[in-house]
């Protein structure tokens, strides 16, 4: 049988355009071995100790192969990761910041976190096929985590809304494992705060919550929007939480609505698709969902607000809420007061 080698006039072989398309996106891959690499090796905390340092020195140290080392330095150094002084390399300013195990926003977890099984980004083609099973993967530090400056921005958002009137007493639903409820408490420190998640996400938000000190006042129990602690809350706040069970949507939203107090305010945030589900540019931040939630995301924002009244609750409104991954979509209802004139 002829090889696809022998189709081809080696004469007149020449690469279609194309294919530098595809030559970049593997140099993003390789890009990011290489990020790999200097975490695995050491290299980042050895040189962040012991910089400026020669290659000798570097190879001695780390074990890394001198015929190929000055390929890697200099391939580190063409990413902004390294930087030269003299013959001898370091650190480029700011990186020890996010290489150095001694930070907390060293990116080594993260990197390698990509790779892990469980993550959908370690095998897209399992991960967007009929044959994928969730699996447990290792959790983050706090400042690691993909959802951090979400939680922040929503947790800021919601104190500034509420101004010098904080909720008595809030649930918080929290897809972030913790995160936001962390944030909440910051924020909100003389607030009585439930924090609601799934059983199997019992364990890693009391490890979130406790490598997140703060003077407030929480709980963490088993729920979800349908599974509500018996209380009646000032403010339910329900983050990236709601994706599970978008077929029953009208069910989840009565339920919460029947756990607020007379005037308390229900908050929804979350990802919304386009209308009719269509796609636009910015396909990865899109994966970046799906692989975060396992789910797609909402639908028919348009007539959201509907659905909150339709639940029994008023003043439904919407907001949008710059993240990470574009847009994330508020929706704020209150429960009914008979003393409509009254702030919550």
């Amino acid at each position: 049988m002829d090889t696809i080698i022998d189709k081809i006039d080696l004469t007149r072989l020449e690469a279609p355009p194309a294919a530098a398309a595809l030559r970049g996106i593997a140099d993003g891959f390789k890009a990011f071995q290489i990020l790999h690499a200097g975490f695995a090796s050491g290299l980042f905390d050895w040189l962040d100790a012991n910089g400026p340092a020669e290659k000798s020195a570097i190879a001695a140290a780390t074990g890394l192969r001198g015929a190929h080392l000055g390929g890697f330095l200099q391939a580190l150094e063409d990413l902004g990761l390294l930087a030269r002084h003299g013959q001898g390399y370091v650190l480029a300013q700011g990186m020890e910041a996010v290489l150095c195990t001694r930070s907390p926003w060293c990116q080594a977890q993260v990197i390698d976190g990509l790779l892990a099984p469980g993550n959908g980004w370690s095998d897209l083609a399992r991960f967007l096929s009929d044959a994928w099973q969730p699996a447990a993967t290792a959790l983050p530090p706090p400042a690691q985590h993909p959802l951090l400056g979400d939680a922040c921005r929503l947790a800021g958002h919601l104190a500034a809304r509420r101004g010098a009137e904080p909720p008595g007493r809030l649930l918080c639903i929290d897809g972030s494992e913790g995160l936001l409820a962390a944030a909440l408490a910051g924020h909100f420190p003389d607030t009585d705060i439930s924090v609601a998640v799934a059983p199997a996400a019992l364990e890693r938000t009391r490890q979130t919550l406790d490598a997140c000190p703060s003077s407030g006042h929480y709980r963490i129990v088993a729920g979800s929007p349908f599974e509500l602690p018996a209380d009646a809350f000032d403010q339910i706040v329900v983050f990236h939480a709601l994706y599970p069970v978008r077929r029953a949507m009208s069910d989840a939203l009565a339920a919460l609505a029947a756990s607020l107090a007379p005037g308390g305010e229900l908050v929804l945030a979350h990802w919304f698709c386009l209308e009719a589900c269509e796609t636009a540019p910015g396909g990865l931040r899109d994966l970046d969902k799906a692989v975060l939630t396992d789910s797609h995301p909402l639908c028919h924002v348009e007539s959201f607000c509907t659905r909150l009244e339709s639940a029994g609750l008023t003043g439904a409104e919407r907001a949008d809420l710059e993240s990470d991954y574009g847009v994330t979509k508020l929706h704020f209802a209150r429960c009914p007061d008979a003393h409509q004139g009254d702030k919550p």
